[in-house]
């Protein structure tokens, strides 16, 4: 709760906490649970006991981790807002580009084979009616395939905090993507490359204009959503899924 009405702006950076005994009583908890919960948010550089002043409220920006926007986003009735989602489809489409290159030019044959494998599977899901949110979650195994490839460790601590976002993302981008053409794109990619036909810097140049072109929908459709964050029962969108999202 305290998260929530901290990203949402309901509460601000320099703001002060009620005493224990309020704060207590205004989120219908004992005080241990309380003090728990502020020691924890303290260890996340989200709020600050100051001596004299009591628990101030820290920009979350300026001081918390990727810990925070994990946490965040496990909340269902929280909406990120278009800005922030705007902000992650951009950083996608900058970043998975270079993961590509770099986990393409280290994989052998027999990665590439396994990588090949998850599209086979995606397909198959695809020829039995397959949902977005199951051919998402394989979407998912081949990011972090090319992750784990890339041999990056600060980028796969990275890749696991952003997985529930990421699976969220992927679920959005194939409500408004024709699916098996994405598959197929993607696989063509990968078997051009076990033949010989095309190089990692090719595939990365490709992703990232395929990226640009297929977000197109997703952005247009961004740009009329409330720009902030919020809780979602005050902005439901007739149609939207339960999370925020892209």
């Amino acid at each position: 709760m305290l998260l929530a009405r901290i990203f949402v702006g309901e509460l601000k950076p320099g703001d002060k906490l009620p005493p224990d005994r309020v704060l207590a009583e205004q989120l219908g908890v004992d005080r241990t649970s309380l003090r728990a919960a502020l020691s924890e948010l303290a260890g996340r550089n989200i709020v600050r006991a100051v001596q004299g002043s009591g628990v101030v409220v820290l920009d979350y920006r300026e001081h918390a981790g990727l810990d925070f926007l994990d946490a965040v986003f496990a909340m269902p009735d929280i909406d990120l807002g278009s800005a922030f989602n705007r902000e992650m489809l951009d950083h996608w489409i900058e970043v998975m580009p270079a993961i590509a290159r770099s986990a393409l030019n280290r994989a052998a044959p027999a990665d590439l084979a396994s990588v090949d494998r998850l599209f086979t599977r995606q397909l198959d899901l695809l020829d039995g009616g397959g949902s977005p949110e199951a051919v998402s979650a394989i979407e998912v195994e081949i990011q972090d395939a090319l992750v784990t490839l890339a041999g990056s460790t600060i980028l796969r601590l990275f890749a696991n905090s952003m997985r529930k976002l990421r699976r969220q993302f992927a679920i959005s981008f194939f409500r408004h993507a024709d699916m098996r053409n994405h598959v197929m794109t993607m696989r063509g990619w990968v078997q051009g490359l076990m033949a010989g036909k095309i190089t990692p810097e090719e595939v990365s140049s490709a992703l990232r204009a395929y990226l640009v072109e297929q977000t197109r929908t997703q952005r247009e459709r961004l740009s009329m959503l409330p720009s902030n964050p919020g809780r979602r029962e005050k902005r439901n969108m007739p149609g939207e899924p339960e999370k925020s999202g892209i």
